[in-house]
């Protein structure tokens, strides 16, 4: 026999807690307690603080295990106003079970206390110790920068467009008010054999979320 079970009922009862629902925050990242229940199984959630609901096929979603009651904690990097003062800040989460069915939304709303709006320095990237060439796609970046109270992030790409505090490909660093370290990066692949000038741009971000002008380097 064959049992077509069609699932129209999206996820019900969502839930989110932002920091264990303390009124205010002095860093942009913050932890969010994320609740909810589904007959079938959530397997994703969406978090943003525009309360415009996704589609089930909307890029933002984060896949999770499915499970009838998910509950979990993440982290979310709310957008850095980029002034000083305290700020109202809502964070709006849907879900989504395995039939694409999209959850009413939850919200919580915290104060983003902002006093830092010096933005990192003396940033530097060096590739591969300062080689003119190389005959590998992935090189070694020395990387420096500092802060007056602490770097938490760098960004590396290949392009020069100024990532947002929020945008996905921030590498996370313990916080230090003068970072330095050497890390691996990938370079864009040509396809096809020859020389190719290949220049890695870096930008680094501090506790507050302020983005630093970019360095760069070529190879």
């Amino acid at each position: 026999i064959t049992l077509i079970v069609t699932d129209i009922t999206a996820p019900i009862n969502p839930t989110i807690s932002i920091n264990s629902d303390n009124a205010s925050t002095s860093n942009t990242v913050v932890t969010l307690a994320l609740s909810v229940s589904d007959d079938y199984g959530v397997r994703a959630y969406y978090v943003s603080e525009t309360n415009s609901t996704p589609t089930g096929t909307d890029s933002g979603w984060t896949s999770v295990t499915s499970s009838t009651s998910y509950s979990s904690k993440v982290s979310f990097t709310l957008i850095s106003p980029g002034t000083a003062g305290n700020h109202s800040k809502t964070v709006y989460v849907w879900f989504k079970d395995d039939a694409g069915n999209v959850s009413p939304s939850a919200s919580d709303g915290i104060t983003l206390v902002v006093s830092d709006t010096q933005r990192p320095g003396s940033t530097s990237i060096i590739i591969n110790s300062g080689s003119s060439s190389t005959s590998n796609t992935v090189v070694s970046l020395a990387l420096s920068a500092t802060d007056n109270v602490g770097i938490t992030a760098y960004y590396a790409s290949e392009t020069s467009t100024t990532p947002a505090s929020n945008a996905d490909g921030w590498e996370s660093v313990t916080s230090s008010a003068s970072y330095s370290d050497t890390v691996s990066f990938p370079l864009a692949s040509t396809g096809s054999r020859g020389y190719f000038l290949s220049t890695v741009y870096i930008w680094f971000k501090d506790e507050a979320g302020n983005v630093s002008g970019y360095s760069s380097d070529a190879i």
